[in-house]
Order: C-alpha cells, then sequence, then structure tokens
C-alpha cells in the first residue's frame, strides 16, 4: 500500500484557532506571544480577530514554537520513565520484540485506551539501548506544519542556511543510526507517512515504531494489532481468572489507590466480571479502579457506566482521561462517511457482516464496504475472517459510544426497526434452512447473531409489534431445539402469544405448534398437547396441509410421550397421508419414522427394523445430514435390542460421524446413549458410563429432559455394576424425579425397573408429606446448590425452585435455608455434593 492520509484524517485549525488555544495553554498575553514570534502586538491581535493573515514566515515561526512550548518540559529524545507498574502482556511483549527484530517500520494499532504507547515502550525499553532510541510525542502537535519542526527538534537538528530541513535530519540519522518512536500519530496520519516513506528510504538501518488508532498505509509497514488484555470467562478455573492480566491490572492499579486493597478482599469472579464489561482496556480498567476506597467492587459494577463518564480527580491513575474523551477524538478523526455509518453500526449488539450493515444502512454501492475499510482501518471495528463473510465487532465500550451517539442523532427508531425487521427475515429463512442440506452453515450463522437476534424480539415486544415477534420466535423453534435454548424458546413464545390474546390466524397457529414441540421436547407433554390441538384446529380451518402435518406430529409425539400409543398412531398416520398428498418426501420419512417408533416402544423389533430401514432410504436420496444421522440413531435401537450388535456398531459409528459435523446436543446426547447400551451390552461398565456420562450432559445443555433420563438410568445401571451402588442409587432416584416431574410413565417404568435391578424397590413414604421433588430439591439444597444451580440440575427454572422451596420451608415449619439444611441431614435426605 502506498499513500498519504485523506483529507478527513486531518485537525487543521485556522490560525485564529491556533493562536487563542496555544496562548490559553501557555497563559501568555497577546503582548508576550507577540515577542516570542518576533512581530508587534497589533500583529498579534489582527490574526485572532481574523482581520489579517499570516505570512508563510510566520506561520512556520508559529509553528516552531509551538513545537518548542509542547516538548521543553520534557527530554524528547528518551523513553518516557512510566509512573506506574507494566503488568502483563508477556505474550505481546514477545511478539512486539520479535517484530522489533525483523522490521523497519512496525505501527502499533489499536483502539483508544488499548495501551498501544505502555507496550511500545515496555518492548523497545527490553530490547533497544537508551541511547538508540529517539521517543517523539505526537499528540502536542497539532497542525501539519509542526510535524518537520517536532521531529527535527527531537533529533537535535537546527537550521543550517541553504540546507533543507530533511537533508539535514537524514544525514544525523545516517552518522547516528536511531529507533524512532512516534507516539499518537493518527491526527497526522498523511504527514507522517510520508516523512516516514522519505526517512526510510533515505538511511537504510533506520527503524521506526509508530502507535496510531490508523494504519499510515505506506509500503514496507508491518502492521501488529493490539489486542485487549487477557480476561478468561466466568467459567474458567479461579486460578486462571486470578491471574489474568486484566484482573492483575486492576489489582495493581487498585493498591496503588488503596495500599492496603487485596485480591483476597473480593472474589476474583467480580472483578473479572467488571473487566469484561470494560472490555478488558486497560485505560477503561485504570480508571475504574481509581473508584477502590470509596466504593465497593459491588458497587463499581453497578455504576460502571457512570463512574467512567466523571471527570478525572487529582492522582487519576488513568492520566486524567475520561473514556468518552478518548473515544470523541478518536470519532472526530473520522471521514464524514465514516462518522455516519459508526452510529448506525452501533445497533449490532454482536458481530455482523456486510450484507447485516448494509440491510440496516442507507448506503449503497462501494460506499458502504469503504466505510466500513475505514472504520477497521481506524480501530473501531475488529474483523474475523471467514470462508464466505468475514464478520465485524466493536468493543462494548465502543458500541455503547456508537449507540448513544445513534440516539442523539434522532435515527434511533428507524434503524432499530430495520435491524429488527432484517433479522427477522433470517429468522424465517432459518426454519427451512434449519432442515435442509445447508443446517450446519445455518446453525453457525444463527449461533453467530443470537444476541442480535434476542435484540429483534425485544424490540418486538418493546414497541407492540406483534406480529414480527410472532412469525420471528415461531421461525426460530428448529434452532431452538438443535442448541437446546428450549426454555429461552419457550419464553419468548409464550410473551408473543400472551400479546397476541384471542388471535386465531396462521401466525398464532405457527407459534402454537412451535411452543408445542419446544414444550413436549422440554418434558411438559400436557401443555404441548394444548397447545398442538390449538395449532391443529387453527390449520385445519384455515386449510394448510403442510402446517397440519406439522401440528399432528407434534400432538402424536407428546400423546407417545404420555403412553397414548393409540391417539399418537392416528395422529402420525393423518400426517403422513397429508405429507404423502402434497408429495412430501421428507416429511414421509418422519412420519414413517414416528410410527416405527410406536413398534419400537411395543416391541415389534422387526416391524419397527423395517420400516426405519424404509425412512433411510428416502433420506439418503435426499441427504440431509441430519435428518439422516436421526434415522440411523433410530435403526441403532432395534439393532440394540435385537441383540445385533455389530451391526447396531456400525450404524450407529456412521451417525456419530454425521453428528459430529452438525452440533446438535441432542442428537449428540442419543448417539452417545446408544454407544452407552453397545457397551454396557458387551459388558464395557467403564466405556458404558462415560457415554452415559456426555449424553446425560448434552442433554442437560439442550434442556430434553426425557432424553435425559434414559441416560441417567444407563449410568446408574453402569455405575452399579462398576461398584458404586449408593451413586448408583442417586442417579436413579435422580431420574425418577424427573419421569415423575414430567409425566412419562414410560420413562418412570424403565428407571423403576433398574432400581428393582440393583435391589432398591419404589420410594417409601416421604416424611412430612413432602414429594419426590421436593425431597430432591432439599437434597440438592442440603448439598450446597444455590437455586440456580438446582434448576440446572433438575431441569426446572429458578421461579419453580423457589415455589418448591417455599412450600418446603411451609410444610417442614422452618425459616429458611439453614434450618432445612439441618432437618435434610436428621432425615437422612441428605447426600454428598456431587
Amino acid at each position: 500500500m502506498s499513500g498519504g492520509a485523506p483529507a478527513g484524517d486531518r485537525v487543521v485549525d485556522s490560525p485564529a484557532a491556533r493562536l487563542a488555544r496555544l496562548r490559553a495553554s501557555l497563559g501568555l498575553s497577546q503582548e508576550q506571544l507577540a515577542r516570542e514570534l518576533g512581530v508587534s502586538f497589533a500583529t498579534v491581535n489582527r490574526w485572532e480577530a481574523g482581520h489579517t493573515q499570516m505570512s508563510a514566515r510566520a506561520a512556520r515561526a508559529l509553528a516552531d514554537f509551538e513545537v518548542r512550548s509542547a516538548t521543553n518540559s520534557q527530554q524528547s529524545d528518551s523513553l518516557p520513565v512510566a509512573q506506574s507498574s507494566f503488568v502483563g502482556r508477556a505474550q505481546e511483549l514477545a511478539e512486539v520484540s520479535e517484530l522489533l527484530g525483523q522490521s523497519r517500520l512496525i505501527t502499533l494499532i489499536g483502539p483508544g485506551g488499548a495501551g498501544k504507547t505502555r507496550l511500545a515502550i515496555e518492548a523497545i525499553r527490553r530490547q533497544a539501548p537508551a541511547a538508540d532510541v529517539v521517543f517523539i510525542p505526537l499528540e502536542p502537535v497539532r497542525h501539519p506544519e509542526s510535524l518537520i519542526a517536532t521531529v527535527a527538534f527531537a533529533l537535535r537538528v537546527r537550521d543550517q542556511p541553504g540546507i533543507a530541513v530533511h537533508a539535514s535530519m537524514e544525514a544525523a540519522l545516517r552518522s547516528s543510526p536511531r529507533l524512532i518512536v512516534l507516539d499518537g500519530a493518527e491526527h497526522l496520519r498523511g504527514e507522517v507517512a510520508e516523512l516516514v516513506s522519505r526517512l526510510l528510504a533515505a538511511v537504510c538501518e533506520l527503524r521506526v515504531v509508530v502507535t496510531s488508532r490508523l494504519l499510515l498505509g505506506i509500503q514496507g509497514e508491518v502492521c501488529w494489532t493490539v489486542p485487549p488484555l487477557t480476561c478468561p470467562s466466568a467459567a474458567a478455573p479461579v486460578s486462571d481468572i486470578a491471574s489474568s492480566d486484566a484482573v492483575q491490572l486492576f489489582l495493581a492499579r487498585a493498591r496503588e489507590r488503596l495500599p492496603s486493597f487485596s485480591g483476597a478482599d473480593v472474589a476474583p469472579h467480580a472483578i473479572a466480571e467488571l473487566c469484561r464489561r470494560l472490555d478488558a482496556l486497560p485505560l477503561a480498567i485504570e480508571m475504574i479502579a481509581g473508584w477502590v476506597g470509596t466504593l465497593s467492587v459491588h458497587e463499581i459494577l453497578q455504576q460502571q457506566a457512570v463512574l467512567l463518564d466523571q471527570e478525572p480527580l487529582d492522582g487519576d491513575p488513568s492520566g486524567g482521561r475520561r473514556l468518552a474523551d478518548v473515544m470523541r477524538t478518536s470519532y472526530d478523526l473520522l471521514q464524514p462517511e465514516q462518522q455516519r455509518l459508526l452510529p448506525v453500526l452501533g445497533v449490532f449488539a454482536g458481530p455482523f457482516t456486510l450484507d447485516d450493515a448494509r440491510a440496516v444502512s442507507d448506503a449503497g454501492g462501494l460506499a458502504l464496504p469503504r466505510a466500513i475499510r475505514g472504520l477497521v482501518d481506524s480501530s473501531w471495528l475488529a474483523v474475523t475472517h471467514g470462508g464466505e463473510h468475514n464478520r465485524f465487532t466493536m468493543l462494548e465500550t465502543m458500541r455503547t459510544f456508537a449507540a448513544t451517539l445513534l440516539d442523539d442523532r434522532g435515527d434511533g427508531p428507524g434503524v432499530r426497526g430495520r435491524h429488527a425487521a432484517h433479522f427477522a427475515e433470517i429468522a424465517r429463512r432459518s426454519e427451512s434452512g434449519l432442515a435442509g442440506p445447508e443446517a450446519a452453515a445455518w446453525k453457525a450463522r444463527l449461533e453467530a447473531v443470537i444476541a442480535d437476534l434476542r435484540v429483534a424480539l425485544q424490540w418486538a415486544e418493546e414497541n407492540a409489534d406483534i406480529d414480527l415477534g410472532l412469525e420471528m420466535s415461531a421461525a426460530l423453534w428448529r434452532w431452538w431445539l438443535h442448541s437446546g435454548r428450549l426454555v429461552s424458546g419457550r419464553g419468548w413464545l409464550g410473551t408473543f402469544l400472551a400479546l397476541a390474546g384471542q388471535r386465531r390466524d396462521e401466525r398464532t397457529g405457527s407459534a402454537f405448534c412451535s411452543a408445542a414441540i419446544l414444550a413436549a421436547e422440554n418434558g411438559d407433554y400436557s401443555e404441548a398437547i394444548r397447545q398442538g390441538r390449538l395449532a391443529l384446529g387453527i390449520f385445519e380451518q384455515l386449510d394448510v396441509p403442510e402446517r397440519t402435518a406439522l401440528a399432528a406430529t407434534v400432538l402424536g409425539s407428546a400423546q407417545r410421550y404420555l403412553g397414548d400409543a393409540a391417539a399418537a398412531r392416528r395422529c402420525f398416520e393423518r400426517a403422513m397421508d397429508l405429507r404423502a398428498a402434497i408429495g412430501d418426501r421428507q416429511g414421509v420419512s418422519t412420519a414413517m419414522n414416528n410410527l416405527a417408533l410406536l413398534e419400537l416402544d411395543d416391541g415389534n423389533l422387526d416391524r419397527a427394523r423395517e420400516l426405519f430401514e424404509q425412512t433411510l432410504v428416502i433420506k439418503r436420496q435426499i441427504g440431509e445430514r441430519q435428518s439422516l444421522a436421526i434415522g440411523l440413531n433410530n435403526l441403532s435401537d432395534v439393532l440394540i435390542q435385537s441383540g445385533r450388535l455389530d451391526a447396531a456398531t456400525r450404524t450407529v459409528a456412521e451417525a456419530a460421524e454425521l453428528v459430529a459435523d452438525i452440533g446438535n446436543p441432542q442428537l449428540l446426547g442419543t448417539v452417545r446413549c446408544n454407544q452407552g447400551d453397545i457397551a454396557a451390552r458387551q459388558q464395557h461398565w467403564q466405556e458404558a458410563a462415560e457415554h452415559y456420562r456426555a449424553a446425560m450432559l448434552a442433554h442437560r445443555q439442550a434442556g430434553h429432559a426425557n432424553d435425559a433420563v434414559l441416560a441417567m438410568i444407563g449410568l446408574g445401571r453402569a455405575t452399579y455394576q462398576l461398584g458404586n451402588q449408593d451413586e448408583a442409587i442417586r442417579r436413579l432416584r435422580d431420574a425418577e424425579a424427573i419421569a415423575t416431574e414430567i409425566s412419562n410413565p414410560q420413562r418412570l417404568a424403565e428407571v423403576r425397573s433398574a432400581l428393582a435391578e440393583i435391589g432398591e424397590g419404589q420410594a417409601g413414604p416421604l416424611p412430612d408429606g413432602l414429594t419426590a421433588r421436593q425431597a430432591e430439591v432439599l437434597r440438592l439444597l442440603a448439598a450446597g446448590m444455590s437455586n440456580k444451580q438446582i434448576a440446572a440440575e433438575l431441569y426446572l427454572s429458578p421461579a419453580t425452585v423457589e415455589r418448591h422451596l417455599a412450600t418446603i420451608y411451609r410444610k417442614l415449619s422452618v425459616s429458611g435455608r439453614v434450618e432445612a439444611t439441618r432437618y435434610a441431614v436428621r432425615s437422612g435426605l441428605a447426600g454428598p455434593a456431587r
């Protein structure tokens, strides 16, 4: 690349503004400034009043004086002395140090507050002799004309009659090669690019390091993006969180503010959460750490957005800058089209593509990619490279700034409406996309935009756009099912169905149908039947065969789970007739698969195998991988029960190979469960236990209580065979409680059969009228679990756990968790925590 900066990258003041600002910053009168510039007081007065223009000689004199005044108080040809300790960045230091030994021009870029200058100084300090380094801060240089004078002053080059200053600098550098650091070059990008290109071409041993929010864009430039500090997720081990760079920086700056502050005073998770909310930007962390001693970390977490916008106090470790001021300075450097686009992009809650940006903005043609490139080059956007589409992201602190600009501009409602409509269309297309050959690509796409899907649903709720909300939530049922977000999906469908009231049209029918699917898979069969019947009635009245077939299938599945095989068969046969009538071969295979499951439930193995094999013929012809994996897994069930273990092993292995690329946790769980069944039949109990445990975790992730019970039964049996009877009983009792909760008679019978096998009959009467589920909640509470952890363990909502606990406290006449735990221990209900 070559060339300088566009005009929009410059900050050019009028002479009058320069004079007024310079005099104010130095505390000079017009007369004093006149003496410094060698002109009369009247001349300065006329310049500031705008009555006359400066001559070229006077302009150069002003630029030279500006440089002298900016650099007079510091030794500009040495690295600055740090006022605080350097924390972390071991990997970054190693990479930058390696570049320093390989490249002549390195530009460290990153957003304001990323720590570019500190990292550059520390890397250079550890590698280059101080005598070989010239550090030149460019932030005080507010006018392009002052750049040459600033660099010459730092190199101790003086004007010589008849010799251009460029030539003098080049001669000085040839005689004594240096490493020049140009710090904060973004506002003088074009002039810096031109000067650096000239000096590098003239002095072969010269090396230059630039820190900037913008690339120079010249030949030979090596760009190294300064990342935020490392800050592990909340799921990481405590030791990793406590030793991370972000947490360590917070602790270091907090101790500078309050020497008695200790990492033991607050949980590392709380500090890490604060750092993550600040995008792990060093400047933001240093600013917020300054409040330690005044506020607790919990209070800082609650008010961090307000605190960052406060004027810095004396001794603030951030160096007296507000984060908003840093953002504003970066924004002011952008070109007009970039300034127009940035607030619009603030509407995205997660990564977005060029097409996403086009859908919410009014930029057309090449203007949009050109503006996005400018935002990437100026460190506002980061790029994640993909196969077909690159994705762009904005740090949360920067996105908040951009969103504020959008609202201040008054464009928020329109842009957010376009955003919601765009992601609603993606949701609509995903319903068929997730059922076709591009299912894996669609899953990846939805996973990437999950935050924006949530924002679009929230917009529909807040703006009472019931039609958009119904269509979007109904269309996402496959996504919620395959990704294990059953509770979230049911919540959104419930929200928009409640807003729709008594409406009975195709939109509400689709929403009822989707809600029924999720309810059935979540083990809420009575609700699935109610919603399935509503959907079926609506679609029958509207005469929509495809949707009627889907509703019949959903209703039949819920009836099968509840043990009503005759009703389920009627629904599945009706679905098959409707699918066949409209020529839907994949739908026919699905209906046939469901009929085969009924035969399997009744023990008709030969008929079940025959139907499964027929469905596989259709599925292989269609070539849809997920559907094929389901069919293979179902066939392996029959083969296992028939004792044909070699054939079952081959079949489930093919299914496992397909599942590995699909990323469906429920399907992964069913495959691992079948692998556990094969290992159990071969009495390979350790292998079986590993498969069942993986299956249980996968179904727990997906929220499929019915399938989780099956995996827990297998795990209980395998654990018993490995000699751990207590754990086996605990696993099976857990499974019994879940099967009872979801009212699945088939699963309840299976778990009680497993209990009988290991010498445990049906649980006897529980004390004080507790139900099995209440006893299980009490046991987990006594094991030290929080309400949220109990909810996750038992596939309940936190609100349901709270209701259970309230009932338990009332039945036991206890006041809270401590007394309830004591009761559990006395009654033999408490077991060791798992």
